[in-house]
Formats: C-alpha cells, sequence, structure tokens
C-alpha cells in the first residue's frame, strides 16, 4: 500500500537524484549523514538538520573553488534541504517539493502566481511545503481513490502502467483548496546577496492593498483562500560567519519573515533558526502526532530494502 502523499513524496526525491549535482555529491555527503545520525534515531534524524551546512560543505577539496562558487551549487543546498524535510516528514501529510511543473498541483502554482498587468509572475519559490488535510484520500492506497475533476469528470488512475497522480492531486487540491497548508522556502547559498529577494515577496504576499494592475493568484486560486500561508528563507550560508551579526542588514532584511529565517547550524538567538526548527514551526499540521513518534515508526524502512530506500540513508 502506498497512498498519494507517499507517492508524491517518492516522486520528489527520486528527481533529485536524477540531476548530475546531488547524484555526484550524494556518496559523500551520505558518508557525513552517517556519522551524524550512526544509529539511528529520530532525535539524530531531526538533528541532521543543525548540520546542514557541515554536509553541504563536505563537497569541497583544498584545490576547489568554494561550494558557493561551483556551478549548481544553489541547486544542490535546495536539494539538500528538501532531502532533509521530506525524511523528517516521511509517515505525514506533508510533502516539501523541489519546483517541478511536473509535481506541484496547478491550484497552487495558480494561487502562488502574482499578476502585473498581464505579466505573470512566480516567486523563486525554490521548495513547496503542502499539507495536505485529514481525509481519507489522502490515507488509503492510492489505487483506491475515486476522484472528480473540476470538469465533472472521473479522473483515471492510470495511462497504461503510469500512476496519474498529478492528475489525482490537481482534482484533490482543487476540492480541498481551503483547508490546504502552502509553505514556500527559498534557498540560498549566500545570505548576504539574496536577504532582500525574500524579504520583497513575503511583504508582496502579505500585503492587502495593491495598485489595481497587481493581483495574486489566477485561476479562481490565491493563497488567501488557503488554511495557511508562509515564506520563509533558508541559507548555508557561505558568507563567513563572524560577519554575521543580529545588527547586519542581511540578518534585519530577513527577521521577520513570515515562515521564519533558517540556516544549516545550529539555532542562534537574534540570527538565524536551524533548518530543523522549520518542522515545528511550519510543517507541524501534518499528524496528529510527534516528529519524533511519526520518524520512529519509519526508520526500519529507511535501509536499501525497505519501502523508503529510494532517500539512500544508507549505503
Amino acid at each position: 500500500m502506498q497512498n498519494i502523499v507517499e507517492k508524491l513524496r517518492e516522486e520528489c526525491i527520486k528527481r533529485l537524484f536524477t540531476t548530475d549535482g546531488f547524484a555526484a555529491a550524494w556518496p559523500t555527503w551520505q558518508s557525513v549523514i552517517s556519522t551524524k545520525a550512526p544509529t539511528p534515531t529520530p532525535k539524530q534524524i531531526i538533528n541532521l538538520g543543525d548540520h546542514l551546512r557541515e554536509i553541504f560543505y563536505s563537497t569541497n577539496t583544498s584545490s576547489a573553488r568554494s561550494q558557493s562558487d561551483v556551478s549548481g551549487g544553489g541547486a544542490n543546498w535546495e536539494a539538500l534541504v528538501c532531502w532533509y524535510l521530506n525524511l523528517c516528514s516521511i509517515g505525514r501529510r506533508t510533502v516539501v517539493i523541489k519546483h517541478n511543473k511536473a509535481l506541484i498541483p496547478t491550484p497552487i502554482s495558480n494561487a502562488i502566481t502574482v499578476n502585473y498587468g498581464n505579466f505573470i509572475s512566480n516567486t523563486e519559490s525554490d521548495l513547496i511545503a503542502i499539507t495536505f488535510p485529514d481525509k481519507e484520500e489522502y490515507r488509503i492506497d492510492k489505487d483506491e481513490i475515486s476522484i472528480i475533476d473540476e470538469d465533472g469528470q472521473p479522473v483515471n488512475l492510470y495511462t497504461r502502467r503510469n500512476y496519474n497522480f498529478l492528475d489525482v492531486l490537481n482534482a484533490l487540491v482543487a476540492r480541498d483548496f481551503s483547508e490546504i497548508e502552502i509553505h514556500i522556502i527559498q534557498c540560498k547559498t549566500n545570505w548576504n546577496d539574496n536577504a532582500q529577494i525574500p524579504m520583497l515577496w513575503d511583504m508582496i504576499y502579505s500585503s492587502t492593498a495593491f495598485r489595481a494592475d497587481i493581483t495574486i493568484g489566477r485561476e479562481g486560486y490565491n493563497i488567501n483562500n488557503a488554511r495557511l500561508f508562509s515564506y520563509a528563507f533558508a541559507t548555508v550560508p557561505t558568507v563567513r560567519l563572524e560577519k554575521i551579526k543580529r545588527a547586519s542588514v542581511a540578518v534585519s532584511r530577513v527577521r521577520n519573515l513570515s515562515g521564519g529565517n533558517y540556516w544549516g547550524k545550529a539555532s542562534e538567538d537574534g540570527i538565524a533558526s536551524s533548518v530543523k526548527e522549520m518542522l515545528n514551526r511550519n510543517l507541524a499540521n501534518g499528524s496528529n502526532i510527534s516528529h519524533m513518534n511519526s520518524i520512529a515508526a519509519i526508520i526500519p524502512e529507511l535501509n536499501n530494502s525497505g519501502i523508503y530506500s529510494y532517500f539512500h540513508f544508507t549505503n
């Protein structure tokens, strides 16, 4: 049995490993992960969020340029954060998607669209976390779902042998949009050069008044109609840590983001929270049990023969 939420998660993670940069970095990253979660336990897995910067930098060599300068470094950071948040969300109704039209339900893409006159623009939504409602269709086997699309037609679950998971999700999200949570997570390796971007996008999404030719949402969908919406920033960071102060402009710009400011290190008061804190702050509503308990239930299935082997958690 596999429900539609876990089917989407599997598709998201498998796509990460099809990219050359992530696939090349993974053997090195995985070896560091195994030292941080050798047992593993739920606490060790959650605490990987405190070490994502160290994991990310482990692919550097003394003769190589900084990871921030390597082509695809930013995409690798997005993928690493996506991998970690999904690992901690297995068994819950929350999935984190690295932006891809083939994975994101159309109603959600429409809801986050910003319209400037006739020009359509989407935020730099590197990752989109979706928390689905506690309804039967998200719990039962994906092959047992019966759903009608927006045109009133039954959704075909399969085309030949391929499961039409996006068609199914489009119909479910259209029906349940007011009960769905949307959390955008912008991921950047460099903090100083990019802090202004999430600040401005969060201001746009949070604003209640625009000029007449600026609107949010299209095709009948708007973030204001979702159950919850937030915009977060997650950075490595690649800048030297001693340069980051509470009074730094870059810190001030992201201090009040609706979804919070995070980095791949342990939390530091007044500067940034560990990426692991995103689990409780933004992604807590995907189950009626804690992340500790949901992770404990799936650990036996993370090995090479388990149903979550596609995470490649072990060698």
